[in-house]
Formats: structure tokens, C-alpha cells, sequence
């Protein structure tokens, strides 16, 4: 009987613990995931290597930025945990080489394709580059099972040629910008003879 008794009591003991620890795990409060985006202009050789690039996602817009080579640009953000929570942001680049549209999805999970919380894209001359790890399975019989990890340098989106409309329209905004600059100068010309 007494045995009985022992039992009961570890099991009730048992169970009190339980019920603690679940508790305590429920009360950890967890966060969004940070992570950063890095953009690198890598357009060597070209006589005019500059880009116009900007990116916008639901929750935020940044501006247009001008990059010369070698220069990198960074923005955080913040994505929700455990992976059922996905940041878009969708990016446009321009340059003279062409235009590109890329499309960049962020989960949680993602931080492991990007060797960390940073994920980082290249531009050179013939693209727009993700420049992390892929997961990849062997074609081994014995390690099929596996997933495995391995470092990519692997091309997003070429560039694409600028249409005859695109070309129209930036040299009629060039027009428009030149000629309310030649005002503004005739302007100042007629104050100073006035």
C-alpha cells in the first residue's frame, strides 16, 4: 500500500513539473527574425556602370539609389518567426545595359540560403545575382535522403534590353529637365539686366 502511495506522488509530482515547464514555454515572448539586404554594384569594364535601383515591399518603399561600382547598399527588416511569414520585396534596376525586375521572398527559414541574417545580391554586367548557398540533394543511392548545402553564385534575372517606349519616355523626361533648366537660367539673366 505504502508502495502505492509512492507512485502516486511521483506521478503527481511528475505532471506538476510538466505543467511548469509548459507554462514557462508559453510565456517566452519571440519575436520577428532580422535580417538585411545588400546590394553590390559590380559593373566593371563598362563605360557607364552607373545603377538606378530601388525596392518596395508591403511595409516599406525606399527611394531611388544611384550606385557606382564597389559600392554596397543596405536596408534591415524584419520577417515573422517559424517560417509562416513571407517579406516580398520587389526591386527595379536600371542601367545601361538594360532594365531588370526581380522579385525577392524572405522567410525565416532563409536565413541558412543566406549564410546568415544578410542576404546578398550582386550586379554585374549580364544580371542581377544572388550570392548565398542552395540546398541540393546527392545523387548518391545511399544519401539521396540527405539535404546538403552548397555555395551558388547563380543569376536571379538578366538584364533586358531598353524598349523604344522606355527610350521615348527618358529622353522626353531628359527634354522636359533640360528645357526647365534653360528657363530657370533665362531667369536669372532678365533679373540681373532688370
Amino acid at each position: 500500500m505504502r508502495r502505492d502511495y509512492s507512485i502516486a506522488k511521483n506521478a503527481i509530482l511528475c505532471c506538476l513539473v510538466l505543467q511548469l515547464i509548459i507554462y514557462e514555454g508559453e510565456s517566452i515572448e519571440v519575436g520577428d527574425v532580422s535580417f538585411s539586404l545588400v546590394m553590390k554594384n559590380e559593373m566593371y569594364g563598362l563605360k557607364r556602370p552607373l545603377v538606378y535601383y530601388r525596392c518596395k515591399s508591403s511595409e516599406k518603399s525606399l527611394r531611388w539609389h544611384k550606385s557606382h561600382p564597389k559600392t554596397e547598399f543596405t536596408w534591415d527588416f524584419d520577417v515573422p518567426p517559424f517560417g509562416n511569414g513571407v517579406v516580398t520585396h520587389q526591386c527595379q534596376f536600371m542601367s545601361s545595359q538594360g532594365t531588370a525586375n526581380v522579385e525577392i521572398k524572405t522567410l525565416s527559414m532563409t536565413s541558412m540560403l543566406c549564410g546568415g541574417h544578410v542576404c546578398k545580391y550582386v550586379i554585374r554586367p549580364t544580371g542581377i545575382y544572388f550570392v548565398g548557398f542552395e540546398t541540393y540533394y546527392p545523387h548518391n543511392i545511399l544519401l539521396r535522403f540527405l539535404e546538403l548545402v552548397r555555395p551558388v553564385n547563380k543569376l536571379v534575372e538578366p538584364w533586358k534590353e531598353w524598349s523604344p517606349r522606355q527610350l521615348n519616355a527618358l529622353r522626353a523626361e531628359r527634354n522636359r529637365t533640360m528645357s526647365n533648366d534653360n528657363e530657370d537660367y533665362h531667369d536669372d539673366d532678365k533679373e540681373k539686366d532688370d
